[in-house]
């Protein structure tokens, strides 16, 4: 069975072929895709150009490339230049026996959720066992946005899971929040995308995010433009800040911070670049949170 040609070779076709077809003197200098490309070509008998330059230009032809979509489309049972971008792994197997090349992820569209009161955590302390929490993935464009008051958007999976406790040393009521994980790898294209619908469907709804007290936590809640920050009181802070919390990898942030910065967050900016020192969200049990407004 003949070999996929990875996206980026692909990609060059395509670029190839659309620049021909007002250029036919069009060239290209990627000579690893080139390369992929013409191994590929050589086990279908196909000559799709000619080198210009020796293993540094080379010209495809229209010729060559139609040859390539034909015994692709043979081979593979895939157009050559079908788009994956908006496909996951189940449509993407509708137009390819390669589905991986579905570019969404299975959690592109879901968000973890805290759940600690209300009719669905009921339900799964009678379905399955007591516990404090229940993390449930919900689906971005199904929830309803009107229902909420608040966003909280948890930096660390581990705190995220310990929602339960940190909720319990939290005096000031917003509402009725939602409250879910940043997101690592899995998580955090569907938290992107929701932030954007929440800001669309509330742009005066309060975004707190709550993470570490660092540069990096500061630089995440900045750019996601949160209106709040959830952390210890100022002088727990001050007085419980570490200095191996403050990594010399994060002083590229501090900057960029020193500019954008809120006006409200600017005290605590100070804290952390005057002690060089930090605070990761597992050391803030057992202490009472402050809302931080930007």
């Amino acid at each position: 069975m003949a070999a996929s040609l990875t996206p980026k070779a692909k990609a060059l076709l395509l670029e190839q072929n659309t620049k021909l077809k007002f250029d036919d003197r069009a060239a290209t200098t990627a000579v690893a895709a080139v390369k992929e490309i013409l191994i590929w070509c050589d086990n279908e008998d196909i000559v799709p150009g000619k080198w210009l330059v020796k293993g540094k230009k080379y010209r495809f032809n229209r010729q060559g490339i139609d040859k390539i979509q034909e015994a692709y489309q043979s081979a593979m049972s895939e157009n050559i230049f079908d788009d994956f971008s908006q496909d996951d792994h189940q449509t993407a197997s509708t137009k390819s026996t390669n589905e991986k090349q579905g570019k969404l992820k299975p959690t592109a569209h879901l968000i973890l959720a805290a759940v600690i009161k209300g009719a669905s955590y009921d339900g799964f302390h009678r379905e399955f066992y007591p516990c404090h929490q229940v993390n449930i993935e919900l689906n971005i464009n199904e929830i309803k946005l009107s229902r909420y008051d608040a966003l909280i958007m948890v930096e660390n999976r581990d705190s995220f899971n310990d929602w339960y406790r940190f909720q319990a040393q939290i005096t000031h009521n917003f509402g009725k929040v939602l409250v879910i994980y940043r997101g690592d790898s899995d998580y955090s294209e569907a938290a992107s995308s929701f932030l954007k619908l929440w800001r669309v469907h509330g742009p005066n709804k309060p975004v707190v995010y709550f993470g570490d007290f660092d540069l990096s936590g500061l630089r995440l809640a900045v750019s996601a433009k949160c209106s709040h920050l959830l952390l210890p009181s100022y002088e727990f802070l001050r007085n419980n800040v570490i200095s191996h919390h403050y990594p010399d990898e994060q002083q590229k942030y501090l900057v960029g911070l020193e500019r954008d910065c809120a006006q409200g967050w600017q005290a605590l900016l100070s804290l952390m670049y005057t002690q060089r020192a930090g605070l990761r969200q597992q050391r803030m049990y057992n202490t009472a949170f402050v809302f931080y407004n930007c």
